[in-house]
């Protein structure tokens, strides 16, 4: 988690990119492939090594940067973007 962490940081100052132009990171996607297959997020949390409240925080960070109402929303956008 750390090593994904890190590899997307960037010096603090500097400018950032939009989150609605910016890919999801490994960790991400992953998130969106276990919950696609049915995971509960629990069990996505438990498989990912991070709590559930991690999951949900970045799935409510996904679903805004899709501009999803819904999960169901924002998988079938992640999926039209090539996400999924």
């Amino acid at each position: 988690m750390f090593e994904q962490t890190w590899g997307s940081a960037v010096p603090l100052g500097a400018d950032r990119p939009r989150p609605s132009d910016s890919r999801p990171s490994a960790g991400e996607l992953e998130l969106l492939r276990l919950l696609a297959s049915g995971m509960t997020d629990e069990a996505a949390g438990n498989r990912l090594g991070v709590s559930l409240r991690t999951v949900r925080r970045q799935m409510s960070a996904l679903m805004e940067r899709l501009h999803a109402t819904s999960r169901f929303e924002a998988g079938l956008k992640a999926a039209q973007q090539g996400w999924l």
